[in-house]
This record gives C-alpha cells, sequence and structure tokens, in this order.
C-alpha cells in the first residue's frame, strides 16, 4: 500500500504542476487531488520538495534502468530531453521555481552515471586513470546539464531528437581530445 501511495501523491503533485508553479502548490492541493489526507502525505514525505525529489528519483531510476546492460549516450539523451519536453508544463513550474536543484540533481545523476560508463568503453585497452576518467566524465555530464537548462530556458524550442543528436555529436566529436588533454595534465 505505501509504495501504491507514494505514486498516487506523486501522481498528483505532477498534475498540480501541470497546472501551476511548484510555489504556488500546498500540501492540501495534492491530498485533495488524489483523495489521501495531509496525516498520510506526511507519513511519506516530509514537504512537497521531498515529493519533488521523490518524483525526480523515480524517473531517476527508470531511465537508469532501462539502459543498465547497455546504453547508447544518443539514446539517454533523447530518453530525457524527451520526458522534459513531455513535462513541458511541470519542467518549467519546477525550474522557475526556488527550488530547480531537484529537477537539476535528477539529469545529473542519470547523465553521470552514463557519462562514466561510456568512458569507460571510449578508454578499454588505454591506461587511463580513474582522476583521469572522473574528470572527464563531471566535464561532460556538466556540460549536458548546462546546456540543457539552456534549452529549458529558450522554451525547449528545438526537438528533443535536434537535441540529442547535436549532444551526440559533440561528445562523440571531442570524447578522445579531452581524455589526452586530461591526461597531459592530471597523470
Amino acid at each position: 500500500m505505501s509504495n501504491l501511495t507514494c505514486k498516487a501523491l506523486a501522481a498528483a503533485a505532477v498534475s498540480l504542476l501541470e497546472e501551476r508553479p511548484l510555489d504556488k502548490i500546498t500540501v492540501r492541493d495534492i491530498t485533495d487531488r488524489c483523495g489521501l489526507t495531509r496525516n498520510t502525505f506526511y507519513y511519506h514525505f516530509q514537504d512537497i520538495y521531498d515529493l519533488l525529489g521523490y518524483i525526480f528519483r523515480e524517473e531517476a531510476d527508470a531511465t537508469l534502468e532501462k539502459y543498465s546492460v547497455k546504453g547508447d549516450w544518443k539514446e539517454v539523451f533523447l530518453d530525457i530531453l524527451s520526458y522534459l519536453k513531455m513535462k513541458k508544463r511541470m519542467i518549467e513550474h519546477v525550474y522557475y521555481s526556488t527550488r530547480k536543484e531537484e529537477l537539476e540533481f535528477y539529469v545529473q545523476q542519470v547523465v553521470g552515471v552514463y557519462a562514466l560508463q561510456f568512458i569507460e568503453i571510449e578508454t578499454a585497452g588505454q591506461e587511463v586513470s580513474k582522476l583521469v576518467k572522473g574528470t572527464v566524465a563531471d566535464f561532460y555530464r556538466n556540460a549536458f546539464v548546462g546546456a540543457t537548462f539552456q534549452w529549458i530556458r529558450d522554451g525547449m524550442k528545438a526537438t528533443p531528437t535536434v537535441m540529442a543528436e547535436l549532444y551526440d555529436n559533440m561528445f562523440r566529436g571531442t570524447l578522445q581530445q579531452a581524455i589526452d588533454s586530461a591526461r597531459e595534465v592530471l597523470d
């Protein structure tokens, strides 16, 4: 029952975020939307921001599970960007609130795992330190997050397919050079 309750509260919050900004949503709004009590809400979540974190963690876990065995960088980009575009109103309402770090954490968590995974694949057979791999993965993760937030600020005008193609081309076109440059400085 607990998992179903959390999902019901999350669905109610997502529905409300499609309608209005995060800062204009109350616990009462959420519980009224899904027919649960405030006590039930507080049994499962500390506050609305805790619920928001749950929503993005669930989405991140689903994405990570989907690509757990083998994922293509472009597919991961497309999946994240498609989710953001599909939930555009909700994402904008979170992004322009005082708590956009929950959204940033979601994107960073998913991209960070895959950046390191793809760097491991790219460096197979090379002697590359963990420090270099981690540094390059952090660089690409932060570049993706920054570019994605700029895309959100610009109103998500370009399609997720175009953005995923662009990110993939930039990533693949510069990865080995970034690894070599990091090795020169850090090794």
